[in-house]
């Protein structure tokens, strides 16, 4: 057996160990967390901590690039699944006769885009953050929560999630520095981070 090959053997294992914890009392609530739409509240919330601390321009700015970064993140997700073409666990025999399933997916598993996109966007806010509120630590419940719920409906392997959250982080980073390039241009040249 090849090295990729336990690395595989494991992430199947750990999978079928984490979805088994889910119980049909838990399951609206995490078919609730999974849904993009259902946390609006959070980003209306980052727009207003962008409007209040960056005024309406560059706070509103900084909302649509991290729009704009969200989306490419999506393209660039796909390019990688489509590339790698791992089944996910839902429809991958010897995996999904052992796990509790909610919801499948047509596309393929590797990386998740709820785990790679909500961590981009969850570390753009906190580094621009950080410093000013303590407290922005905890905009990381979200990509937790949301990137966690697919391996409780069975539709991604604990890889999938880890490798999602260090390309959002790393896609973040980039795009920082994209911003602070762009707004560096901007008359008043108000430091982001």
């Amino acid at each position: 057996m090849s090295f990729l090959d336990t690395i595989i053997a494991a992430d199947q294992e750990l999978l079928i160990y984490l979805n088994n914890f889910g119980s049909e009392p838990y399951d609206q609530f995490w078919l609730i967390i999974t849904k993009p739409l259902n946390w609006i509240p959070l980003f209306l919330f980052w727009l207003f901590l962008l409007i209040k601390n960056y005024k309406w321009q560059k706070g509103l700015f900084l909302f649509l690039f991290i729009c704009a970064m969200a989306g490419l993140s999506d393209v660039l997700v796909n390019i990688i699944k489509y590339s790698t073409a791992r089944p996910r666990p839902c429809w991958q025999e010897g995996v999904l006769e052992q796990i509790r399933i909610l919801k499948c997916s047509g596309s393929f598993s590797f990386v998740s885009g709820h785990a790679t996109t909500s961590t981009a966007v969850t570390t753009f806010m906190y580094l621009l953050f950080r410093k000013k509120y303590r407290w922005s630590i905890l905009f990381y419940i979200y990509p937790l929560l949301f990137a966690y719920s697919r391996i409780y409906m069975g539709k991604h392997y604990p890889v999938d999630i880890l490798c999602g959250y260090t390309l959002g982080i790393i896609e973040a980073i980039l795009y920082l520095k994209l911003a602070h390039y762009i707004l560096s241009k901007w008359k008043g040249k108000k430091k982001l981070a």
